[in-house]
């Protein structure tokens, strides 16, 4: 499946992805992320990354947990209110951990982990997806979310409320996970916006503050989306665009790695430390 846009592409294909793993790992062996480090540490600058789950299900519980150890072991975890309030270390890399869309793995998979590990998270939610099941539930999934693979359903509106209560950040996610891109009425987009912070507010009685552009697609031509999400009460945004995040980096267009719990040990290493940045590098300079 693959989703283009003019400003970014997200792809989400199986021979791309083990293509640019294998330049991922290639670079980390290589040392590129340990240089970059060196030079960054050395001028004591502090960065981070953010990384972007969507689904868990039973059988990747364990390969999911085994992937928090390492984040622990190896980066100093942050909050997305961390990284824009500048309180990160320069010692090691700072991560951030989020998820997207809305499913009861959360609860019956992800959150168990979490609570373990003593990991943060932030959650983006499309509430349109909250409480369903049956043929509604397999809709949203196929014409919504444009997926029909197998996952472990929605979460409902009491689970949502148990990771709010447990300390983890809910975001936006639009509705009905919409293409923000898409667009050319205000009006319609703002509502699919600011009804989905409501909604999630009214849920979880906490306050959304973040917002993730469904598809990672985060350019609209017509409309002003930045200014959409300032006036609806958003403190900063997340793409899926891969990259480094400094205290300069536009609050509203944060990077976020697209990661999966079944990715091997080591390939979750190499794009863990930023050596997918190297894979991009490369091919804008062969203009793939």
């Amino acid at each position: 499946m693959r989703f283009r846009g003019r400003e970014q592409t997200l792809e989400i294909e199986t021979t791309s992805i083990r293509r640019q793993d294998i330049l991922c790992l290639f670079l980390y062996y290589l040392g590129f992320s340990r240089f970059r480090d060196i030079v960054l540490r050395s001028r004591r600058i502090p960065v981070a990354r953010i990384l972007a789950f969507h689904d868990v299900s039973r059988d990747e519980m364990q390969s999911f947990r085994k992937k928090l150890e390492v984040v622990k072991k190896m980066a100093n975890i942050v909050s997305l209110n961390d990284i824009l309030d500048g309180k990160m270390s320069w010692r090691k890399i700072n991560i951030a951990i989020t998820f997207d869309d809305g499913y009861r793995g959360w609860i019956d998979y992800v959150y168990p982990v979490l609570r373990d590990l003593g990991i943060s998270a932030t959650f983006f939610v499309s509430s349109g997806l909250v409480g369903l099941h049956g043929e509604e539930e397999r809709n949203f999934f196929l014409k919504n979310l444009r997926s029909d693979r197998q996952t472990t359903g929605s979460i409902t509106a009491e689970e949502l409320r148990k990771l709010a209560g447990a300390g983890f950040a809910i975001g936006g996610h639009t509705c009905n996970h919409v293409n923000v891109a898409d667009y050319r009425d205000l009006t319609k987009l703002n509502n699919e916006v600011q009804k989905d912070k409501i909604n999630l507010e009214k849920i979880t009685g906490t306050k959304v503050e973040y917002f993730a552009y469904p598809f990672g697609f985060y350019h609209n031509s017509s409309i002003d989306l930045v200014q959409m999400l300032q006036v609806c009460g958003y403190r900063g945004a997340v793409t899926l665009v891969p990259g480094v995040i400094t205290t300069r980096t536009n609050s509203y267009y944060l990077h976020r790695d697209l990661v999966r719990a079944t990715m091997s040990v080591s390939v979750f290493k190499a794009r863990l430390m930023g050596n997918y940045d190297g894979v991009i590098a490369i091919r804008k300079l062969l203009r793939l």
